[in-house]
């Protein structure tokens, strides 16, 4: 291959040539091109021949054409990881598109010391990868919008609004250059807020000291059976492949420490909780991954042995045991060990941990419903493996509807299916059964709309236990 600088180089030089006036004899004319470059260059001025690449590359990419995204130091036209800040494939950042705020996520949204990235000049490329910036510049922009809603009382419905908003304006800045657009930003609608949210890396917003040291191997790749290479993060034709079973899910580790407050959720809730055996387990590549789900495991075992009296001694001890033989395994590995490991003394191991626990309470697998709203995502939710855990009186009874009658019905009539449910719920309610619940904002001297509406203050707010397993666990 031509080398294109020396090729400059050696024309440069044959027209000096022509210019100083010689004659033609002097000028040496060669037919073949490559031969003319082996003869000039070798006689090229010292300070020609050292001519610097440096004055070609600006950021550690070659310039290139206007409208070409420039080549990657790391090949292709992909920029290379930035630090652990991009994806694998470096097309994205890793912590975009980010996941719609819901019932489940807004309080690890909200928590106080979730770690947050803010993206500039500072930790990304200033030229050639300019998608970087206004994914980065959205992030900044949803997590100050964040910071504004987790300090008012409708907590959710803000975030919702900024995440719609922030979304927005990304697309509109995508479409404002001329290079390749963000995939989600071509469909419009409810489409694409699925697609983001379809997409995002890490969409229950789990960010906890733990997951952030093994964040760069459980989010970028899906783990494979013994045989299969690894699927790159945001392939559509390999997530479809790929059998749901071996994807690394994020993991509530640490787990709570065990205290009067929680035990009734670490009792009652255990057959919610998440299952891990050996066929959810990686082959290799995932060492941190694979110790602090055999911790979990025993974290269970023990748990199960105090829970038929809820004996919050029993399962502090238990709590304790398991985390130091954590923490002896840690010390055993070359790579990097969980930062209360490090701690000096048990106290201040222990004490870490606790602080460290994205779930301290157990209540991961609690969700908070809107009964009076229906969505397809809480239909889904109480069709599934699910305990109503509201204490009034009357709610069974709309739960107990939905589940045998708009459960069992196709897709396309299960949300029609709800509507009637809810109209049978509150004509039962304010019929025979008035006398047995207090209707303290009296809704049932309503008719038709009116009465819909008011029935949302007993609706809007319902608990359940929804079971994070898989099929077949």
């Amino acid at each position: 291959m031509r080398h294109p600088v020396l090729g400059r180089i050696a024309a440069l030089l044959l027209l000096l040539l022509i210019c100083s006036g010689g004659t033609e004899e002097e000028i040496p004319i060669v037919e073949d091109y490559e031969m003319l470059q082996r003869e000039v260059v070798p006689q090229m001025p010292l300070e020609i021949s050292q001519i610097e690449l440096s004055s070609l590359i600006k950021e550690g990419t070659v310039m290139s054409p206007r409208g070409r995204r420039p080549i990657s130091p790391c090949g292709g036209r992909k920029p290379c990881p930035l630090d652990g800040l991009t994806d694998s494939l470096g097309g994205n950042l890793n912590t975009f598109p980010p996941g719609r705020p819901t019932h489940d996520n807004i309080g690890n949204i909200c928590m106080k010391n979730r770690p947050k990235t803010s993206y500039g000049p500072h930790n990304l490329p200033r030229t050639g990868f300019s998608h970087l910036s206004r994914q980065g510049n959205a992030i900044n922009e949803l997590e100050e919008g964040y910071n504004t809603c987790c300090k008012k009382p409708e907590k959710l419905s803000c975030a919702v609004e900024v995440w719609k908003t922030t979304l927005e304006d990304f697309c509109l800045n995508e479409f404002s250059v001329k290079t390749r657009h963000f995939h989600c930003c071509k469909k419009s609608g409810s489409q694409r807020e699925s697609c983001f949210n379809d997409d995002a890396p890490n969409p229950n917003y789990i960010m906890s000291a733990a997951l952030q040291e093994v964040s760069s191997e459980v989010r970028a790749v899906v783990g494979s059976p013994r045989g299969l290479k690894p699927c790159p993060h945001n392939s559509p034709t390999c997530q479809e492949m790929t059998d749901s079973r071996y994807k690394l899910s994020d993991l509530a580790f640490p787990p709570g420490e065990p205290k009067s407050s929680n035990i009734q959720n670490i009792c009652k809730l255990r057959k919610y909780r998440p299952l891990y055996t050996d066929n959810h387990m990686p082959d290799s590549g995932h060492s941190h991954y694979v110790r602090r789900v055999k911790t979990i495991q025993r974290m269970e075992g023990e748990f199960k042995k105090c829970c038929k009296t809820e004996d919050v001694a029993c399962a502090h001890s238990g709590w304790k045991k398991v985390l130091g033989k954590f923490c002896a395994k840690e010390q055993i590995v070359k790579t990097k060990h969980h930062e209360c490991c490090k701690k000096k003394d048990q106290s201040s191991m222990y004490s870490c941990f606790a602080s460290e626990a994205p779930y301290p309470e157990y209540d991961r697998e609690v969700v908070v419903l809107d009964l009076g709203n229906i969505t397809e995502d809480g239909l889904h939710k109480i069709c599934g493996d699910s305990k109503l855990l509201t204490k009034q009186k009357q709610m069974p009874f709309l739960v107990s509807g939905l589940k045998t009658s708009c459960c069992p019905l196709p897709l396309d009539k299960k949300m029609g299916c709800t509507a009637e449910q809810k109209e049978k719920f509150m004509t039962t309610l304010c019929g025979a059964k008035k006398s047995l619940w207090k209707d303290s904002q009296d809704c049932c001297s309503k008719e038709g709309q009116e009465r819909e509406q008011c029935f949302t203050y007993y609706l809007h707010s319902v608990s359940m236990a929804v079971s994070q397993r898989s099929k077949g666990e």
